[in-house]
């Protein structure tokens, strides 16, 4: 055992053996001459701190990993808006095709490219039709002499019944022909879609034009999928 104990004029450690308690001693640094203290109020030199603990390498090693995979906080002014996406497909990427990396928007056709897709259809159907309406007023004429030629029509009851069935049988395809070929004028201005759409649907039924709906039905059908297009409802829409 020792007893250290700093010096009175260079506070430089002192070391001398036990038991040599009250007598004098010199400083080896600075040779004061000093009398060596109770051992009571300096004891032996204290014991050496022990190091700090260290972790476990199990830990460390985890707590590693944890900090490498943190990836770095991205300055942004809006924390809500600003930082990208963890879950979201990269921004730049290579291998996206163009359609996925532009937002693809239907452009409407204007007012004379909608004019232009539907005038074949239109001028096909109003001819066609014209051609029925013709041979209808024709067909009209011929029965309705025929009846009068015969001079079977005596009675107020069949003078009705012939009346109603040259009605159905001329007068209504007539009417419906009429009304198509007013579509077809429509649609040449690109107006009333509505109306157009009912003309080409009409041109595909013999009540519409008569004999000519043989003609018309490749006309009306071009017409219908015009008609359906995206960019041409939108021009019937424009002001």
């Amino acid at each position: 055992m020792s007893i250290d104990f700093p010096c009175s004029h260079c506070q430089k450690t002192v070391r001398v053996p036990d038991g040599t308690e009250g007598k004098k001693t010199k400083c080896p640094s600075c040779q004061q001459v000093q009398v060596i203290p109770d051992n009571s109020s300096f004891g032996s030199s204290p014991a050496p701190t022990p190091p700090p603990e260290q972790p476990a390498k199990d830990d460390s090693i985890w707590n590693d990993l944890n900090t490498e995979s943190q990836p770095a906080a991205s300055p942004a002014s809006n924390p809500f808006g600003d930082a990208p996406d963890p879950y979201g497909a990269p921004q730049d990427n290579p291998y996206s095709s163009p359609t996925s990396s532009t937002n693809y928007t239907h452009q409407p056709v204007s007012r004379a490219e909608a004019r232009s897709k539907l005038m074949g259809p239109a001028i096909g159907v109003m001819l066609s039709n014209g051609l029925g309406l013709l041979l209808l007023i024709v067909w009209a004429v011929a029965t309705i002499v025929e009846i009068q030629n015969q001079g079977e029509l005596k009675d107020t009851p069949e003078i009705v019944g012939a009346s109603i069935a040259l009605f159905l049988m001329f007068g209504l395809p007539f009417m419906l022909s009429l009304l198509t070929i007013v579509a077809m004028i429509r649609a040449i201005y690109v107006r009333n879609y509505i109306l157009v759409m009912t003309g080409f649907i009409l041109a595909l039924t013999p009540f519409a034009g008569g004999c000519g709906c043989f003609l018309g039905l490749f006309f009306g059908i071009w017409g219908i999928v015009i008609m359906n297009d995206d960019s041409v409802k939108a021009a019937f829409r424009q002001p």
